[in-house]
């Protein structure tokens, strides 16, 4: 059961995008841009200020709440310990896929998950700049909402192999010396490259990819979608079968439309 009402907190988080995002977007200033990590991965003045709204605002609607943010981590990584604590933690998000709104393109998504014990129970992922709203908690299930039209996210049901199209990049496979995944791609429908993972995660609810490979394990990339797609009926974990931990760096994920499925494409292209 879920333990906040939904569309509070997406009010939440459209309101912060639209006062402390939005505004910025196609408007930043040289200064308002900064490289955050020797990899290159960049954070902006509304990457904060959002982050700073939503910890205030998400705190105040759960008393006794902890909050974890993408760029708390990266300030200080001990924030990470927070997921110890056995009552709610927000993850937070910001802006997922920074780069892509810091070039001025629609592509990024504010994401946000609760989370207690380790487990994701409800989660949101908002388009701003597209106007999607992606929203599910556990025992509640999940829905798709775009221009004030809300749909019912459900995994669809009765599909073979040969009618998969995944999301994964080739080249992390061989980087982690697993197998190359082109050598089964004759199995599927086809496989498209991951863009940020709000993204992502919105192909594989609204239907138009089927199924997840991940190896990253950021909890504020997955804990958001994981939690929706649980809710929608989808089965996610990591690549060995587990739930998704917060605080495993090494397991990856995979999220397919049911078990079933999920097994077969861990044989094909994991085992």
């Amino acid at each position: 059961m879920a333990t906040v009402d939904l569309d509070r907190i997406a009010d939440i988080v459209r309101d912060v995008a639209a006062t402390e995002i939005m505004p910025r977007w196609r408007n930043l200033g040289r200064d308002d841009v900064q490289r955050k990590s020797p990899a290159g991965d960049l954070v902006t003045i509304a990457d904060h200020a959002a982050e700073v709204a939503l910890t205030r605002r998400l705190a105040d609607a759960l008393p006794g709440s902890i909050v974890v943010g993408e760029e708390a981590v990266a300030a200080d990584e001990g924030v990470l310990a927070r997921f110890s604590e056995s009552g709610p933690v927000w993850v937070i998000d910001p802006i997922d896929g920074t780069r892509k709104f810091a070039e001025g393109t629609p592509t990024f998504d504010v994401m946000v998950a609760l989370v207690i014990g380790g487990r994701p129970i409800a989660g949101w992922i908002h388009a701003p700049a597209e106007d999607v709203l992606y929203m599910g908690a556990d025992g509640d299930g999940a829905v798709r909402e775009a221009a004030g039209i809300r749909q019912p996210i459900t995994p669809q049901r009765g599909l073979a192999l040969s009618d998969l199209e995944g999301i994964l990049g080739t080249g992390a496979f061989t980087t982690r010396g697993r197998r190359d995944p082109t050598v089964q791609r004759h199995r599927f429908r086809g496989y498209v490259k991951p863009t940020c993972a709000g993204h992502n995660y919105g192909r594989i609810l609204s239907g138009e990819s089927h199924f997840l490979v991940n190896f990253s394990t950021f909890p504020w990339d997955h804990l958001p979608g994981h939690a929706i797609a649980l809710a929608a009926g989808f089965h996610a974990a990591r690549h060995d079968g587990a739930p998704f931990d917060p605080l495993d760096k090494v397991g990856g994920v995979l999220v397919a439309p049911d078990r079933d499925l999920w097994s077969e494409i861990h044989t094909l292209l994991l085992t």
